[in-house]
């Protein structure tokens, strides 16, 4: 099947010019698109196989670099800021204009939201705000309620940007998020170990430009501002109950707490009425599913679960 490609900006309200990069399917009937939030210190482009192989299933793929990421981000000292005032909520309401577009485009079609990490936590605000607008969720590498840890985070995030400016990129709040996601991986050949068993998919990861480079006290303020006013009852309480959602994760991800925070968040969905849970745990898996040795079993499980909706 032949995929048309394409790269192009859109301009949001603020201003922000973002990439966006599509892949179409030629000559299909196309039911439904996913439309992907990526995550933290890195860029939409590194999801071209999982858009290829939906592409190959009749399924069109839209992906935006975040703001502060990738082709969006305007020069290298924009890398990991966000805006000037609510990063995060610019975030998501990026990520909902990109989805006005997928409809706008598709109009007949199905949309399906797949958000990996940081783009997770976006999702999951977005599924707080504007749930009737997509047809499911799916959550890659996610975690869930962490109230005190994100305020406290938010609280230390407040002092560093204070007293050394938005665009200061702090390795102190970077040591303090991840500093223990090396503690459970074995081999410790790299500061990325924990991404993914494939040595190779981490290798290209810390030789991109584009990753793992270090955000900004702006941004980790944003990112636990957010995390802050996610998860609350009353938000959770405006998902609409028939929303499918997928969470999925390697059993060996830090990042959900090894599952444990994401068990909890798919607990308080269904505890809130809403009846399309999934949950699938992939044994000895890091952060990056679709990067990991198994990552064709793990697209075929996504693929599986977008087409018995």
């Amino acid at each position: 099947m032949k995929i048309d490609t394409k790269s192009d900006y859109i301009v949001m309200e603020d201003g922000a010019r973002i990439a966006l990069h599509t892949w179409i399917p030629q000559n299909a009937d196309i039911k439904y698109v996913v439309a992907i939030s990526h995550g933290m210190a890195e860029y939409a482009l590194r999801y071209e196989r999982f858009a290829r192989f939906l592409c190959k299933n009749g399924i069109a793929v839209y992906a935006h670099d975040h703001r502060g990421h990738g082709q969006s981000a305007a020069s290298e000292e924009d890398l990991g800021f966000l805006a000037e005032k609510d990063g995060f909520q610019r975030v998501v309401l990026d990520l909902r204009r990109i989805i006005q577009k997928c409809r706008g485009d598709f109009p007949e079609a199905k949309i399906i939201l797949f958000g990996h990490s940081f783009g997770s936590f976006v999702a999951q605000s977005y599924m707080e705000q504007f749930s009737a607008e997509i047809a499911g969720c799916i959550l890659s590498g996610t975690a869930g309620p962490r109230l005190p840890l994100s305020i406290i985070g938010n609280r230390v995030a407040a002092l560093v940007k204070t007293f050394k400016g938005a665009r200061y990129r702090s390795k102190f709040l970077d040591k303090l998020s991840f500093s223990s996601y090396l503690d459970r991986i074995p081999e410790k050949d790299s500061p990325f170990a924990w991404l993914s068993r494939d040595k190779d998919a981490v290798k290209k990861y810390e030789a991109d430009p584009l990753c793992g480079f270090l955000c900004t006290a702006g941004f980790f303020y944003d990112l636990t501002d957010g995390l802050s006013r996610t998860h609350r009852a009353k938000n959770i309480r405006k998902i609409k109950n028939d929303l499918p959602v997928l969470l999925f994760a390697g059993t060996a991800d830090p990042v959900g707490s090894y599952t444990k925070t994401i068990r909890a968040l798919a607990a308080v969905y269904r505890k809130n009425g809403m009846s399309d849970i999934t949950e699938t745990y992939y044994e000895g898996g890091r952060h990056e599913m679709l990067n990991e040795v198994n990552y064709a079993e793990v697209q075929a499980d996504i693929l599986k679960w977008i087409s018995a909706r």
